[in-house]
């Protein structure tokens, strides 16, 4: 049984819940207009809002350190008891993704995005941006990547990472990857996308065995897919 397999259905098994879970009405949200200049972070964190996360790194080869920020929004309107976890409350407050690129004397914000990391609206999802999950600067790329586990209602779990790469100061995706495991088929299928040669393999499996069915196939568009052409992720796929 493969590692990766294994690491998943743990998961699956450790953050387990009642079926029938207490839901209820998510409050819709207006998102704000973040600051187009600033100082530091807490210069485009608006109000109601909280720094979740601050990553520091080149994105764009000036040797200036530029911002990733992470932005939570903090409204207790937004946070649900359930009957199994009373002192634990379900966040469902939303998350947007900045980046702001070091200038003289400051930064100019380029990427302000709500969509890429998705919002809790069950009390039966996990966080996004936990366990596989969370955004970093590697190798001098942003990369976004999206945890995904139910305990309830699916029996799909696993990650999708997103990589983009600074071009004519937008935020070019470059490299997709899936991995998704059933847990109740034990089927495994990981999708990887390389957005410069436009390659795609294709791995299908099973945790019961370390041998893979592999395809490789050519991305049909030769067109350049920015962060603001992404959308939720969930309703993501390259086209091969």
């Amino acid at each position: 049984m493969r590692a990766a397999a294994v690491i998943f259905i743990a998961l699956g098994i450790g953050l387990t819940v009642p079926a029938l879970a207490q839901e209820f009405e998510v409050p819709e949200v207006s998102y704000p207009e973040l600051a187009e200049q600033g100082e530091d972070a807490q210069s485009f964190v608006p109000k109601g809002w909280m720094l979740e996360k601050e990553i520091r790194g080149d994105l764009n080869k000036d040797r200036a350190e530029d911002l990733v920020l992470v932005l939570h929004n903090a409204d207790p309107a937004n946070l649900f008891k359930t009957e199994w976890a009373p002192e634990t409350p379900v966040d469902t407050n939303p998350r947007m993704l900045a980046v702001a690129l070091a200038e003289s004397g400051g930064y100019r914000l380029v990427v302000s995005n709500h969509e890429l990391i998705p919002r809790i609206i069950s009390s039966t999802e996990s966080d996004p941006l936990s366990e596989t999950g969370g955004v970093s600067i590697d190798r001098g790329s942003l990369l976004v990547k999206i945890y995904y586990f139910s305990s309830a209602g699916g029996s799909d779990t696993g990650h999708m990472d997103f990589r983009f790469r600074h071009e004519e100061d937008e935020f070019r995706l470059i490299g997709y990857d899936r991995i998704n495991v059933n847990r109740m088929s034990g089927e495994i299928r990981n999708v990887s996308a390389n957005y410069l040669n436009r390659k795609v393999v294709i791995k299908t499996g099973s945790i019961e065995s370390d041998v893979d069915k592999v395809t490789t196939k050519k991305l049909k568009s030769g067109d350049v897919v920015t962060i603001e052409d992404i959308g939720e992720p969930w309703a993501f796929e390259p086209e091969y």
